[in-house]
């Protein structure tokens, strides 16, 4: 009895541990499904992404090529840009160099000129204001030698000659002032 007690507890649990196993392969299986679904609809959400990400690609290459082709066109510019600007500079500097040699040349004469008109107009101020001492320091002479003589007209005569040679320095003068003046101009 024993043995046959033994014998079908041994079976009893058997059986329980077959239905134990056929249920957790059933639910296994079920779970097994469920994941199935879920892998189905994970793989449809991932090919819809794809086929949504697929052109922002191709778009997003299109968008670095023609940044790749912009780049280059400021690439070029820049590059004609700093070339311009190189030949404006020699250019500049090739103005400035003329300058500065036409200055060059031209002052020592220019200033010679305004030299030599300064000697001159201070050559003739000096000769009217002796010549006007003179003429003044003679008639002071003859008043006081001769009181009571009332002037000749012998002594008169020279002063036309002394206006009119006044008149005719004041106009070479004034002729020598505007060659002065269109000189600096330039």
């Amino acid at each position: 009895m024993d043995l046959q007690l033994l014998n079908i507890v041994s079976v009893g649990i058997q059986i329980i541990l077959f239905l134990t196993l056929i249920i957790f392969v059933i639910v296994l299986i079920i779970k097994i499904k469920h994941l199935v679904v879920r892998v189905e609809s994970f793989q449809n959400e991932v090919n819809s992404f794809k086929t949504k990400l697929e052109p922002l690609i191709e778009e997003t290459l299109i968008a670095v090529k023609r940044i790749g082709v912009i780049s280059e066109k400021v690439s070029d510019n820049i590059d004609t840009v700093k070339n311009t600007l190189e030949k404006v500079k020699d250019a500049t500097e090739d103005v400035i160099n003329f300058k500065d040699r036409i200055l060059r040349k031209i002052e020592p004469p220019i200033m010679d000129t305004v030299t030599t008109f300064s000697a001159f107009v201070k050559g003739i101020k000096v000769f009217a204001d002796k010549w006007k001492s003179y003429t003044r320091e003679r008639q002071e002479r003859l008043l006081d030698s001769d009181k009571n003589i009332l002037f000749d007209e012998n002594t008169t005569e020279f002063e036309p000659d002394i206006n009119k040679d006044y008149d005719d320095i004041n106009k070479e003068l004034n002729e020598v002032r505007k060659k002065l003046e269109e000189m600096k101009k330039v």
